[in-house]
C-alpha cells in the first residue's frame, strides 16, 4: 500500500504564517496523539459553540481543523468563524490550500463534528487560547511559554 504525505499546516489560526508548514506521514504518532487529544476534548468545544450568543460566553474566536481531500491528495486547514449551523456546523476556510486545487481560503463550508481533527477556542478577556493540540505537540517548548495557548487542558 502507497503510503501518502499528509500536508499539516502547524500553525494556530490566530498565528498563522504562510510560511510555517511541513509536511508529515500519514501515520506520524504526534500527529495521531494530537488528534486524539483534541477528539478527547472536543465537548469543551462542542459546549462553547452552543454558547456563543449568550452574553456571557467566555470566548470570541472559533476555530476548527478539518481534513480535505481530492483525489489522492489530503490536506489539513484550519477554519475560522466557526458556528453552530442547523443540525451541522459552518466555517470560513482560513488556511492557505498548498497541495488542492478545488479548496480555497476564503470559502464558507459545512461540516459535521466527526470532521473536526483540532480545534481552537479564545478567551475574550485573557486572550488565550485553548485547543489547537497540534500546534501545541508541534511548537517549541520556549515558544509555548512565553505565548498565549493553554496545552494543557
Amino acid at each position: 500500500m502507497k503510503s501518502l504525505a499528509v500536508f499539516l499546516l502547524i500553525c494556530a489560526p490566530v498565528l498563522c504564517s504562510d510560511d510555517e508548514f511541513f509536511l508529515k506521514e500519514s501515520d506520524d504518532q504526534v500527529v495521531l496523539n494530537a488528534f486524539k487529544k483534541a477528539k478527547q476534548h472536543r465537548g469543551l468545544f462542542l459546549n462553547a459553540l452552543e454558547r456563543m450568543e449568550a452574553e456571557d460566553s467566555k470566548y470570541n474566536y472559533y476555530g476548527a481543523y478539518l481534513k480535505f481531500t481530492e483525489g489522492e491528495t489530503v490536506e489539513y486547514l484550519w477554519l475560522g468563524d466557526v458556528q453552530k449551523y442547523k443540525d451541522y456546523y459552518i466555517g470560513v476556510i482560513i488556511s492557505e490550500p498548498r497541495l488542492l486545487s478545488d479548496t480555497k481560503s476564503g470559502k464558507t463550508i459545512g461540516f459535521k463534528v466527526s470532521d473536526i481533527y483540532d480545534w481552537q477556542l479564545t478567551e475574550k478577556q485573557s486572550g488565550n487560547s485553548l485547543g489547537a493540540f497540534l500546534f501545541c505537540a508541534t511548537s517549541d517548548a520556549e515558544y509555548l511559554k512565553s505565548s498565549s495557548f493553554t496545552c494543557d487542558l
